[in-house]
């Protein structure tokens, strides 16, 4: 009997093995994609146009290796589209031409309802130029991600996206380059059981009508809202009870809303952002957002009518801090020595209230700070149009990391420190 040579002999049981395989309906890692899937993808990229340019090299029999497309390992079922243009529109000619190199619009196909197993959705940054966005998205039933942000998409948010009980992450904002969206009501997003990040800045919520923050209250996985410039009017301030509390963004400066301070916020502790600025809220500051624990940004400039003590917000025990923003609003008192320690202050304007009497001396002593010297991470501060008097103290020529600092419009006297080099 002839003898296999050993070369031949591991090819034969390479064959063997690679049949089981396929028998068991296992794939081996770069084998073809499924073959619908494939068909599916051309039929999505039929549909669009500048895809002659970016999409060129969506060729061959394995779709999982064409740009933007990623599948999952063990079945090479296709689970990810990524086709966000990195590149912003910009009047730079070298940036615009990468965007436009990169860009995509035209029309979006049904044939994505063909990827059954579909779990993430980028289609940001393109220009779509004004058509809707499609009713089908709200079948992509295993949907975690959809980002369709400034992608040139128009009119009514659809509903449907309502079904998309497994998203996680939707971002639709808009920007000035792109049509208007607008949402008509909120009941179908209360749907989005799973939901954990909404970004819709932009979108026109003027709508939904005043009890948007109540619907929103009905999803208990919410970790970040960003809904800034969105025409939203009515109080934040009634909420009984907090369901969303691992809430850590609240981003909604910039619009309609007409409330007292919503003092539910500081029952809130993983909060780290909060932006309520350029709205009409108005009343007294609760004291205890001093003690928000885990708070990094605090705007609440261009209310005009929120009150309170500046003493007694800056003498919270927030231990990580980096932005506070109180500018034209009726902030009273003065500015406590405790504001020494906040060790990663780096952003501190009070301008445009009323703020009286001198600037302490002294400041508290820094404690538990990774960096040694007075507010050390402070880069930029702005006091003026106050009512402050008296000397300037030392210890403002002792902030070794300060850019910015701006006092005019207030009483100071006497002589100026001595401050090194900005």
């Amino acid at each position: 009997m002839e003898k296999i040579p050993a070369l031949g002999f591991l090819l034969v049981i390479l064959c063997l093995t690679t049949r089981d395989l396929a028998c068991q309906g296992k794939i081996l890692q770069g084998a073809d994609c499924l073959t619908v899937e494939r068909e599916a993808l051309l039929g999505f990229k039929n549909g669009l146009k500048g895809s002659n340019t970016r999409l060129s090299f969506w060729t061959g029999g394995n779709c999982c290796q064409w740009e933007g497309i990623s599948c999952e390992n063990n079945t090479n079922v296709v689970i990810s589209i990524n086709l966000r243009n990195p590149y912003p529109q910009s009047p730079f000619e070298e940036i615009y031409e990468k965007w436009r190199l990169m860009n995509l619009s035209g029309e979006i196909q049904p044939y994505l309802l063909e990827l059954k197993s579909l779990i993430y959705l980028d289609l940001s940054g393109n220009t779509f130029e004004g058509i809707l966005i499609p009713e089908f998205f709200g079948s992509l039933k295993n949907l975690q991600y959809l980002n369709l942000s400034n992608g040139g998409f128009s009119g009514v948010v659809p509903p449907t996206l309502g079904n998309l009980s497994n998203l996680q992450f939707l971002d639709l904002s808009s920007n000035e380059f792109n049509q208007p969206l607008f949402m008509k009501d909120l009941e179908w997003m209360t749907s989005l059981v799973s939901l954990k990040k909404l970004k819709m800045d932009g979108v026109d919520f003027s709508m939904v009508g005043s009890q948007w923050m109540e619907a929103l209250n009905r999803l208990p996985f919410f970790m970040e809202l960003h809904l800034q410039y969105c025409r939203l009017s009515g109080p934040i301030s009634s909420l009984s009870s907090i369901n969303f509390t691992s809430l850590s963004i609240l981003n909604v400066g910039g619009n309609y809303l007409q409330s007292k301070f919503p003092i539910w916020l500081r029952n809130i502790s993983s909060i780290t952002f909060i932006d309520l600025s350029c709205n009409g809220l108005y009343g007294q500051i609760s004291p205890g957002l001093g003690e928000l624990p885990n708070l990094q940004h605090l705007d609440l400039s261009w209310n005009i009518n929120f009150t309170g003590s500046c003493s007694q917000l800056l003498s919270g025990s927030w231990k990580k801090i980096e932005f506070l923003d109180l500018t034209y609003n009726n902030f009273l008192g003065t500015i406590p020595a405790s504001i020494g320690n906040f060790c990663n202050l780096k952003y501190l304007d009070v301008h445009s209230n009323g703020l009286t009497g001198s600037p302490p001396e002294f400041l508290k002593e820094i404690k538990n700070c990774s960096s040694e010297g007075v507010i050390p991470e402070l880069r930029e501060l702005y006091l003026y149009e106050n009512q402050l008097m008296g000397r300037l103290p030392e210890w403002l020529s002792q902030l070794e990391k300060l850019t910015i600092l701006d006092l005019e419009g207030n009483k100071f006297q006497g002589p100026i420190p001595a401050f090194g080099t900005f």
